[in-house]
């Protein structure tokens, strides 16, 4: 049976990146312009590992290999395979955030054999005066 699994933050540093998620890195270096902590990803050369527990160092790659619909649920298993969908991170924007642009499904496919980004955004935190 799986136990609650805790995952590595992968930290990005960005030109727009903050200093409020330096507390999630062991290196005293980085202590600024980190404008994304991942939590868990599925995004290749990004695949989240597990961080305590028996399965410490195992990728959520690996144990949705293993574990399959036990893991994501069997729906999901069916649809997506090993391939985590979710993307579930905090972003620290001290500065406007760099232009993005997603493809939709069918471009996204056609170019890069993957499903189309959306987002959700959930704020946590806001300075006065910020802005979405």
């Amino acid at each position: 049976m799986l136990y609650p699994l805790k995952f590595k933050p992968i930290l990005k540093q960005t030109i727009w990146g903050g200093d409020k998620l330096a507390y999630k890195s062991n290196d005293p270096k980085v202590k600024e312009s980190i404008g994304e902590s991942w939590e868990i990803s599925g995004v290749q050369d990004n695949i989240s590992v597990v961080s305590e527990g028996a399965l410490e160092g195992n990728s959520l790659q690996e144990l949705t290999e293993i574990y399959m619909g036990d893991l994501v649920g069997d729906k999901i298993y069916e649809k997506f395979g090993i391939e985590f969908p979710l993307l579930i991170k905090y972003i620290d924007a001290r500065d406007n955030l760099s232009i993005q642009v997603h493809p939709d499904d069918e471009l996204a496919r056609k170019r890069h054999g993957k499903s189309g980004k959306c987002e959700m955004w959930y704020v946590l935190e806001a300075e006065p005066g910020a802005s979405l």
